[in-house]
Parts: structure tokens; sequence; C-alpha cells
């Protein structure tokens, strides 16, 4: 088995070939074509969010899969935020692991493996016979390996079991490592999982995002303010971050906040200078012109599964069996249709970021249904057609792919 150390340094000498070809195509066709005009509320060109790093080659939420996405010349490197038991912010997309480490393998954590329910985004979730990060310590989630999830055969599994679980500031090191290294900025875009979940039998309703911000404020890319309800509350955290310098303006990359949790994102907007997303998939009034009106008082960037701009929200929430009050949605100004999603959202001063746009060896996930039915062949379809509606941010798996189809758009 590769040690993590030789692992990077395999996917260091490759990735740098990757980056140096795109940067001298960069080059060398800057200026040869004419500019091409884009629909994004900036008019500059959609930026590409690297969904977990990485997935399609390593690990999710790896060091490596960190490292692929910025050698691969991504412009944000995502991350998912959880809370250990002992308050410690570590990276995982799930609020449980056993899809994707090695926790069956590890007998002193088999009398944590639990059931729990929760309010996921306002839809009811249950997971059986799992185990949970909130359940864990820190020194116990560092006892666990990355894998990728068995499902996805065609991802490679060489590097399965070598990389740990990461915390919040070894990521935020890892994006301004590769800044420094490559002479690129960086974005880094945390994500807020279910902090509903993560705040019980927590001092105070806002422990998680009080800690959140407090870690990324330390790093530069967040100002507070307003002052955290949490206070002064936070000296043991405080106490163990390390000294950081500041990074140079010319590799130090935007910051964005993400949230399903509409309650959390704006929390997050009223108490930083720092931008948020608005995710959501499973609020049918969030789809209407009032509902836009009022996610405009506090996201400046609105993503929704991407369906809802092919199939539209109708079909959307009928597949997924969400039911809405008709006359509530009436009154709202009724579904927005599909095509007209990403105009709607521009007219209110907000970026748009449909997710998520996965490898091409996957299958895209559109229902390919509703009146609208923009149903893509390929995945260069799917892409171009989002880069036509104006996304200003397109969530992607294999970078690499959706960077050669990006370049082709734009000649």
């Amino acid at each position: 088995m590769l040690s993590a150390r030789m692992a990077l340094a395999v996917l260091t000498f490759i990735g740098v070939s990757v980056f140096l070809f795109f940067r001298t195509t960069a080059t060398e066709t800057k200026g040869s074509e004419p500019s091409r005009t884009w629909n994004t509320l900036s008019g500059k060109r959609t930026q590409l969010v690297g969904h977990r790093g990485e997935k399609a080659f390593m690990p999710e939420h790896s060091r490596a899969s960190y490292w692929q996405a910025a050698l691969e010349g991504v412009d944000y490197i995502e991350p998912d935020l959880a809370l250990t038991k002992d308050g410690y912010l570590v990276v995982n997309h799930n609020e449980w692991v056993g899809n994707n480490t090695n926790v069956r393998d590890i007998p002193e954590l088999a009398h944590l493996r639990t059931t729990k329910s929760w309010d996921n985004d306002g839809q009811p979730m249950t997971v059986e016979n799992e185990w949970f990060i909130g359940d864990m310590t820190l020194e116990q989630v560092k006892m666990l390996r990355l894998r990728q999830e068995p499902q996805y055969a065609w991802r490679p599994h060489h590097f399965d079991g070598i990389f740990d679980v990461l915390t919040f500031v070894e990521y935020l090191e890892i994006v301004r490592n590769v800044s420094i290294a490559l002479g690129k900025p960086f974005g880094v875009i945390p994500e807020l999982k279910s902090p509903k979940l993560y705040n019980i039998g927590r001092p105070y309703a806002r422990y998680f995002e009080d800690r959140a911000i407090l870690t990324l404020a330390h790093y530069g890319w967040a100002r507070i303010t307003v002052p955290l309800l949490g206070g002064n509350r936070h000296s043991d955290l405080l106490d163990q971050l390390p000294p950081v310098e500041p990074l140079n303006s010319t590799v130090k990359g935007p910051s964005v906040w993400q949230s399903f949790d509409q309650d959390t994102a704006e929390y997050l907007a009223t108490h930083t200078d720092v931008a948020v997303v608005a995710l959501n998939e499973n609020h049918p009034w969030f789809f209407t012109p009032a509902g836009l009106d009022r996610v405009a008082r506090y996201a400046r960037i609105v993503s929704p599964w991407k369906d809802f701009f092919a199939s539209g929200a109708e079909a959307v929430f009928q597949a997924k069996n969400i039911s809405w009050d008709a006359e509530q949605i009436g009154r709202m100004g009724g579904f927005i249709a599909p095509g007209d999603l990403a105009h709607e959202i521009h007219v209110r001063g907000m970026e748009v970021s449909p997710y998520t746009f996965y490898d091409s060896r996957q299958a895209s996930g559109y229902l390919c249904a509703g009146d609208y039915s923009f149903c893509p062949a390929n995945r260069d379809q799917e892409l171009r057609h989002f880069f036509e509606l104006g996304a200003d941010y397109l969530f992607v798996e294999n970078i690499v792919e959706a960077r050669v189809i990006l370049a082709q758009f734009q000649q």
C-alpha cells in the first residue's frame, strides 16, 4: 500500500503537469480569440467549485482530493463541516462515516454504532446502524481512514485507507499551502452540514456556527461584523488555533459560506462580511418570486439542485414526494419556470450556483420530466447549457473534464 507521503508525491507530479498544461494553454490563447460574452451576473466566466475536492479520483475530502482539485486548476475547493462530540470542526460530507471510511474495521469504535433521526433541511431523516461524527471525539475521528464509496466502482481505489479525516484547520492550511505553492488564489467555500443536529446538547443554539466563524476569521477569510451569540465562550478553540501569517493578496482567494439551513445562512450573513450561498432542494416557497425576494435579504448566491433549471420545481418536488400549499405558492407568485430561474435570481442581484455536475462516467441525475424538460445526452451538452444560462458557479466532479469543456466553450 502507498504511504500518504508517496501518494501525494505521485499525485503532485501528475497534477503539476495538468496544471502547467492548462496554464500554458490559457497563456497561448489569451488575446488570440475574441473574448466570449458571458451571461453571468458579473459578465465574467463561470467559476468551477471542486465538489468535496476532486472526488472523481481521490477519496472525497481527503488531503489528496484537495491537492488534486488545486492542481487541476479549480477556482474553489469545497469542504463540508461537521462537529465532533468534543467540539472540533472536522470535514466530512455525511453526518455518519460508515460509507466512506474503515470504521467497521476498528473494534474500539464498535460501541458507537447507533440509529439517529433529525430534521434534515425541513425533511425528517433517519439513518440506522451507523457511526456518527457528533458521537465521536477528535481522537476517535482521527483513527479513521478515508476510502472511495464502494458503489462507485469506476473510481480509483488505490488510495483507500491512506488518508485521515481532516479538521477544518487542516483544510484551511492546505488551501493556504497550495495557493502559495502554485501562485494561484483558491477560494474557500465551507458548507455547514445539519446545524440543528450538531447544536443539540451544546451550550447554546449557534455553537456550531460560531466555531466555524471564529476559525475562518482567525485565518483571515472572514471579518466578524456583529458580536456572536456565544460571546467569549470559545477560549478553548482560540487557544488551540495556530499563529497564522497573512496571505499575500496575490494568492489569497475569496471566501464563501454555504448552508441548506436558511436560518444558519442568515446568521452567517448577518454576523460576517462573507458572502453566503443559500442551498436548497426541499422548500417549495424558495422557488417563487416572493421566495427569492426573501432569500435576497441575506444571500448573495443561490444554489439549487440543477434539475430545478431543467425539469422545474413542480416535477422535482413531485419526484421527492414533497407537498406544497398551492394557495401559498400562488400568493408568492407561483413556481418560477425552469428556463427563467437563472434570470430571476440575477435580477435580484444574486449569483447562480447549481449543483452537482458529475463525472461523465456517472448518471447525470436529471428527471427528464416536466414542461421544460432539458435532458442532456452527455456532459458536454449539460455544461454548455448551464454556461449559456449564465451560471456563475458550478459544483463539479472530474475537474479536468469540466475545464476542457469550459475552455472549448470560451473559444
